[in-house]
């Protein structure tokens, strides 16, 4: 890709020098490299538990290339793989650091219950830890969550060293574990079901932090800081334990959820429109969804079980605490019935700072993109506001951070959703690239 002359905004610190060093390094980013990096990525299977094996790859590769790279073990065959370009004058530009996360959503559960959740989607092809291409895209397991992604932002780096180009400041890569979306409860235990968020704060509370912070979740590569707060609830109905002959309907746990789960719908919808988030970027809806029903014993239809077990997600508005929507919730499934037991097993804030938390980091970004694809970055449509993400985890340190990361819209399918172009992996390292030299500056 060659570059105009004055392509950078005048709110940036840029010159020819500068644009002339952009452009070396956008010449060391070669497409083939950044689709074999990613498909070795996606080849190392890494569900929660058990990125060690991912975490070591990354690790080497990052050494190999000049990128200082080393573990940090957060759990038995769990790492984060750390990277770094130290900058050799620090007193100038600021530090910044990419993160994606080296677990995958595919996995992690036994496959009973990933097919039970996923349904066919579990057993196709795209889930599975083998890269393959399609129709000219890249598919296989964390290919745009967050494999591929990640991959992007080592290319960058690694082109910036190869172009000879020095920076003022540091220039951090994180592959972090245990990331995704699941929590401890009742026989789910041990570490394939911690996640959300635990090896970003292992990485931080160890003292791995910068002045700026890019979590490279797929967003089309437009920016979003804003995201909303979780709660995990488990209700208990309870019935009576009986023998067919004996059944009792109205001591019966599972005819006892049925205007429950219905009300939870109910409720659910309404909340959800009572509590939308508007912000600068768009706006974050915060659902609800009955999630998991368990009760008896598919061996033993034969007896009317004692309990019935439901798990509901409610996301939460940046503008309330978890413990006021908790209280809600409480409430609210205190009025259905009273002798329903609620457990909740998660808790985590949203976030949705000032803009003008973001905005030098933001504005960086958006220039590059606009180097990059010559056009003007657009608002993301609310799902991608909606989404939990370890953003959250860098604003509680008071870090600026956004989402920015390769990946494809709301508008494809759910297969085509988990993959990634040729041309993206590329667009996305010289986005990466570009703003690095921006944020860290370049060294004179």
């Amino acid at each position: 890709m060659l570059l105009k002359r004055g392509t950078f905004n005048s709110f940036l610190i840029f010159n020819f020098h500068m644009e002339d060093q952009v452009q070396k390094v956008f010449e060391k980013i070669d497409e083939d490299e950044a689709l074999s990096l990613a498909k070795q990525f996606i080849a190392i299977p890494s569900p929660p538990g058990m990125e060690g094996p991912v975490g070591e790859f990354m690790a080497q590769w990052m050494t190999e290339n000049g990128l200082s790279g080393r573990l940090q073990e957060i759990g038995p065959e769990r790492y984060n793989a750390i990277g770094r370009i130290k900058g050799v004058n620090p007193a100038e530009g600021k530090s910044l650091m990419y993160n994606g996360h080296l677990d995958t959503s595919q996995g992690g559960l036994d496959p009973h219950d990933e097919y039970l959740v996923y349904g066919e989607l579990s057993k196709h092809k795209s889930w599975q830890p083998v890269p393959y291409m399609e129709d000219g895209r890249l598919y296989g397991a964390g290919s745009s969550n967050c494999k591929g992604n990640i991959s992007t932002f080592l290319i960058a780096a690694k082109a910036i060293k190869d172009a000879g180009v020095e920076l003022n400041n540091d220039l951090i890569l994180a592959g972090v574990a245990a990331e995704t979306g699941k929590a401890e409860i009742d026989q789910y235990q041990g570490p394939r079901y911690r996640g959300h968020g635990i090896g970003t704060q292992q990485l931080l509370n160890s003292g791995v932090t910068s002045d700026y912070a890019v979590v490279v979740e797929s967003s089309r590569m437009l920016v979003s800081y804003a995201l909303p707060g979780v709660l995990y609830f488990k209700l208990t109905v309870k019935g009576h334990p009986a023998y067919i002959p004996y059944i009792d309907n109205e001591r019966h746990p599972i005819y006892k959820a049925l205007p429950i789960i219905d009300a939870i719908r109910i409720w659910g919808e309404k909340y959800t429109e009572d509590n939308v988030y508007t912000f600068e970027r768009g706006q974050i809806r915060p659902n609800v969804n009955v999630g998991s029903i368990r009760s008896g014993a598919p061996p033993k239809p034969n007896y009317q079980p004692a309990i019935l077990n439901m798990y509901v997600d409610v996301r939460t508005s940046p503008a309330r605490s978890p413990l006021d929507v908790e209280k809600e919730f409480r409430a609210f499934v205190r009025g259905l019935d009273p002798e329903i037991d609620v457990v909740c097993y998660r808790s985590q804030t949203g976030t949705a700072p000032e803009a003008s938390f973001v905005e030098d980091l933001s504005n960086h970004i958006e220039t590059s993109y606009r180097t990059v694809y010559e056009k003007e970055p657009i608002p993301l449509h609310w799902e991608q506001h909606s989404r939990w993400h370890d953003v959250i985890i860098y604003h509680e340190h008071g870090i600026p951070c956004v989402k920015c990361g390769p990946g494809p819209g709301p508008e494809h399918s759910d297969i085509t959703r988990r993959s990634l172009r040729p041309d993206e992996l590329v667009n996305a390292a010289q986005m990466y690239a570009a703003t690095a030299l921006s944020i860290c500056q370049v060294a004179e």
